[in-house]
């Protein structure tokens, strides 16, 4: 039987390790060895990438998703209980292989950016952690497993965000995070008892026994049901909140206050993309409430243009891609919406590279200018700077959709799909294809005043630029390069020019075939085309990403004007921080009046009143009887048995009654 449990152990013991050294050298100035702690930390999810790989292999030779794997019995769910079970399939292959490979990469540049600091050993014990909770997300075959995983994430999304805690402003962005993201996680819950219920004498949370019984008659013929919707609707505010979607989005922007090393990691290869990937794990369920199908693709359109606007009016250079990635999200998650799970995932794998670039490059240059963010400050960087920019170009050519950029083939793949999906989903294209443009017009505008623009950097940090360390320009190369590469991976190793479709069909056929048959004519028939739509759409893509580049250098070329127009200033402080005010007015505002309430008014008030007059009454009746006692014994007994004759008396006296 294949290890799969060494995939999660892996990185958890280097937790172990690492968190226990940080522990013993509390107070201590020298610390550990940060060689051994360094080596340690990326040592283990380079293993787990080695035995993710050896899992694949299996699959490939075999043809044959591993057999789920029962490590032990967990809870008594069901007929035969509910065990913490592991299972392999190409869908978790394909999640894995770049959560442990780019998740590797992450942790070797973080020996380089966080080396100094005093907490390395505490740092590099939650990335391990953090990668522990993402792989059992991932690999369990259940929904509480995912959960599971899906806590631990949440979890270590507050510790590494607040990481630097002597800033109040980390601990907040911490708290915030955290807190919307257990918004979401009640939506979860709520809708794997949804499913529960509404699997009857066949419940059951297992993922294959999910996917079995919503593929025979009776899961389709729950179609539509208000249960099936409500279980649908819950599991997606669950993935909006990790996904940051609208409206639970503004968590993700604001986790820029953690170190570099942590955006890349949360907003590249692991925590965001858990959401695309729970609704492609449910496929089969989703597809049967058409009304929540609608309303993801909706909403990702939405959060796909509320992103990319907010990225157009940013200076921090970790704010521009943070909401780059709210809106490539909502690219996704209008792809699920039409049922095109298999492209959604194909851009979930090609943003892992080109963000993790972007984001680790960015975290170099700030490293450069010394922990300096904003873009008004920056420019000229691409000669001293070499690596870092011909890492960061690759990138950037990437996910505006330039041809042979991987983000230009999952990009044109999720148009494609949008156009053939009716009405609503050509609607949702111009929109995408807008979305498209302003991409490629925030993300030039990230290249100009960083690197194309007149250096605007002080004279005393230009005198002492220099390129990234060994330890962090590596990784960032390596990336940089698959970025445009990844692409390739949609035409496989096999001769087919949809490979990457093929390896996910054992996992996803079923689900985007129902969706097909309400589109086409020919249930068979494959949602899309490679011939003249697949043309036009690449054509349209390569349109908006060329025009985006020509406005962009039109309007910062020269760098940013001194001051900033007071209305554009205005309109970005609005756009960015305009949902945080409505939840100040709507949600902590209200509760904040409840709250005072509570405590003046009940408590204070009401209560303290209250529990006042029971202690002066209290009080006044032990004065009372006090006065009637005597020193003296004989006194005393004597008032006892009059007490108790006339007690007796009290309770005989019904009886006497009747005798009577």
């Amino acid at each position: 039987m294949y290890p799969l449990w060494l995939i999660p152990v892996l990185p958890l013991l280097g937790f172990a390790v690492n968190g226990l050294l940080s522990l013993g050298s509390a107070g201590s100035r020298r610390g550990p060895s940060r060689g051994f702690v360094a080596a340690f930390a990326v040592a283990m999810p380079f293993l787990s990438f080695l035995v993710t790989v050896g899992a694949t292999a299996l699959i490939w030779n075999s043809g044959q998703a591993i057999p789920a794997q029962r490590l032990w019995e967990w809870l008594p769910l069901g007929v035969d209980g509910l065990a913490f079970g592991l299972q392999f399939d190409r869908l978790t292959a394909l999640m894995l292989l770049f959560i442990t490979g780019i998740g590797t990469l992450i942790h070797l540049y973080s020996v380089g950016y966080m080396r100094e600091d005093r907490g390395f050993a505490r740092f590099m014990a939650y990335l391990n952690l953090f990668m522990a909770s993402m792989i059992i997300l991932v690999l369990g075959d259940s929904l509480p497993v995912t959960f599971l995983g899906w806590e631990g994430v949440g979890l270590c999304s507050y510790l590494l965000i607040g990481f630097w805690h002597q800033d109040h402003a980390n601990n907040d962005a911490a708290r915030k995070a955290f807190v919307i993201n257990r918004i979401g996680d009640l939506g979860f819950l709520l809708g794997a008892f949804c499913l529960w219920v509404a699997m009857g004498s066949e419940a059951s949370l297992r993922y294959s026994d999910i996917a079995v019984f919503f593929q025979g008659d009776a899961g389709r013929a729950l179609a539509g049901t208000p249960l099936i919707v409500a279980a649908c609707a819950l599991i997606f505010l669950g993935c909006t909140g990790k996904s940051a979607q609208l409206p639970l989005v503004t968590w993700l922007p604001d986790a820029m206050a953690g170190p570099t090393p942590v955006s890349a990691l949360i907003h590249a290869a692991t925590m965001v993309t858990s959401g695309i990937y729970l609704l492609a794990r449910l496929s089969d369920v989703f597809v049967l409430s058409p009304q929540v199908m609608t309303a993801i693709t909706l909403i990702g359109c939405a959060t796909a243009l509320y992103g990319a606007i907010a990225g157009m009016v940013q200076w921090d250079i970790k704010k521009v891609l943070a909401y780059s990635t709210v809106s490539q999200l909502g690219f996704m998650f209008m792809a699920v919406g039409v049922g095109a799970f298999d492209v959604a995932l194909y851009h979930v794998f090609t943003h892992a590279f080109f963000k993790a670039t972007l984001f680790l490059g960015a975290g170099s240059v700030i490293h450069a200018l010394h922990h300096e963010q904003d873009m008004r400050r920056m420019g000229g960087l691409a000669k001293a700077m070499p690596v870092t920019y011909s890492s960061m170009w690759f990138g950037w050519f990437a996910i505006i959709g330039l041809p042979l950029g991987s983000g230009f083939m999952s990009k044109d793949l999720i148009l494609e799909r949008l156009w053939v999906a009716g009405p609503l989903g050509q609607g949702i294209f111009l929109i995408a294809l807008l979305t498209a443009l302003l991409t490629a017009i925030y993300m030039s505008r990230l290249m100009y005043y960083v690197f194309w623009s007149p250096s605007r950097v002080p004279a005393e940090t230009r005198a002492h630029l220099h390129e990234a360390p060994f330890v962090m320009a590596a990784p960032v190369l390596v990336l940089g390069f698959a970025s445009m590469v990844a692409g390739s991976v949609w035409f496989g190793l096999i001769e087919r020019l949809n490979g990457f479709e093929v390896w996910l069909k054992p996992v996803l056929s079923a689900a985007q075939n129902v969706v097909a048959s309400a589109h086409l004519p020919d249930p068979a028939a494959a949602p899309h085309d490679h011939g003249s739509l697949a043309w036009v759409v690449a054509l349209c893509g390569v349109t908006a990403a060329v025009l985006g580049w020509i406005i962009a250098r039109l309007l910062f070329k020269r760098g940013p004007k001194q001051s900033e127009p007071a209305p554009l200033a205005g309109f970005a402080a609005t756009w960015t921080n305009g949902l945080d005010r409505i939840y100040d007015l709507l949600i902590v505002r209200p509760l904040q009046a409840l709250a005072w309430v509570v405590a003046r008014v009940i408590d204070q008030a009401l209560l303290t009143g209250v529990l006042k007059g029971i202690g002066e009454i209290a009080g006044f009746l032990g004065e009372g009887y006090a006065t009637c006692q005597r020193s003296r014994l004989r006194v005393s007994v004597a008032l006892s048995l009059i007490g108790v004759v006339a007690v007796t008396a009290y309770l005989l006296m019904p009886v006497l009654s009747k005798a009577a």
